[in-house]
């Protein structure tokens, strides 16, 4: 009898310890294929992203120089306009922008400190703001670098002489900042826009001459300039275009009276800093010593025209688009008899 109840007894115990065995399986089982929570979701994302993030990067400038970028900048500062509104474009800020004697563009950027502009840069203010990354000029801030890594300030330099370096900015931008996708998408946009915009090239092209003025001299822009790449896109002949580019300003040729009686231009289209009615007037004064100046026909049919400098003396950003939709109208607008 004794050993009868000892044999139940063990049995009963190993049914319990089965039962509790199963529930488990059960329970992880059930646990296995229950969904994460929200939290749970948020923190496999993080690590995800975590795992796609693509820094350390090593990055080539306009200069010519390589940077490394442990992670994305988060205290930006340029004294470029073009580069702020890129930047902005892709959905960065900045700490700091450049000094303008216009609209601020994006307005967003307005209440930002003034840092003034590629000759003359307030390394007081950059120090004070912590930045660290400061944007500036290929041909003017290389003078500059020494000064501002020794504030512990990465330097980036960059230009945009063309419309080709401006989509290459934008490209450069979006790796820095971590906005590949919106890099993408913005010069998407732009490339489509523009390939409506010179659709229809003139069979003809117009003879232009592009014209940079100052108070000391007057220059003519190659195809190589930002201006002039601009108006080969819509299809027009530079007369400038072969002349000997200039040391200082090596997009631009020195004006040639002779080049220019000879080539005969259709239109003249004229950029200046400060007025630039002021330095065409002036600029008509001295040609109109020639008497040969008054035959040419962009001089008889009043094709003198005056470009915004914000849209074609200076890198226009992702409002390039906005150039050559000007451009565009304003040669529409030629007559020539």
């Amino acid at each position: 009898m004794k050993k009868q109840l000892f044999y139940l007894f063990l049995f009963a115990v190993l049914s319990i310890f089965i039962l509790v065995g199963c529930g488990k399986q059960e329970t992880d089982a059930n646990e296995e294929v229950s969904e994460p929570t929200e939290t749970e979701q948020e923190i496999q994302e993080e690590v995800i992203e975590e795992e796609e993030s693509h820094y350390p990067i090593t990055v080539t400038d306009s200069a010519g120089r390589e940077l490394i970028f442990e992670s994305a900048p988060h205290r930006i500062a340029t004294v470029i306009p073009g580069d702020m509104e890129i930047i902005y474009a892709l959905g960065g800020e900045l700490a700091a922008r450049p000094q303008s004697s216009g609209e601020v563009r994006p307005p967003e950027a307005e209440s930002l400190d003034v840092i003034g502009h590629p000759h003359d840069i307030n390394f007081e203010i950059l120090a004070s703001l912590g930045v660290d990354l400061f944007i500036g000029h290929s041909r003017v801030n290389m003078k500059d670098i020494e000064t501002l890594e020794a504030l512990g300030i990465n330097v980036l330099l960059s230009h945009g002489d063309s419309f080709e370096d401006i989509i290459g900015l934008i490209n450069l931008y979006g790796r820095i900042l971590d906005k590949g996708s919106e890099a993408e998408q913005l010069i998407h946009e732009i490339e489509n826009e523009i390939n409506a915009l010179i659709g229809n090239q003139p069979e003809q092209p117009m003879k232009t001459l592009i014209l940079f003025g100052t108070v000391d001299e007057t220059m003519a822009a190659l195809p190589q300039s930002l201006v002039g790449s601009l108006f080969e896109l819509v299809g027009t002949e530079n007369v400038a275009s072969g002349l000997p580019r200039l040391d200082r300003y090596p997009t631009y040729a020195q004006l040639s009276l002779e080049r220019v009686l000879e080539a005969n231009p259709d239109v003249i289209y004229f950029m200046a800093h400060g007025d630039p009615q002021a330095v065409l007037d002036n600029f008509q004064s001295e040609m109109s010593k020639n008497p040969a100046w008054n035959n040419l026909t962009a001089v008889k049919n009043d094709n003198l025209i005056i470009l915004p400098h914000s849209l074609f003396g200076t890198n226009p950003g992702p409002r390039i688009v906005e150039s050559l939709q000007y451009l565009s109208e304003s040669l529409e607008s030629i007559t020539i008899e």
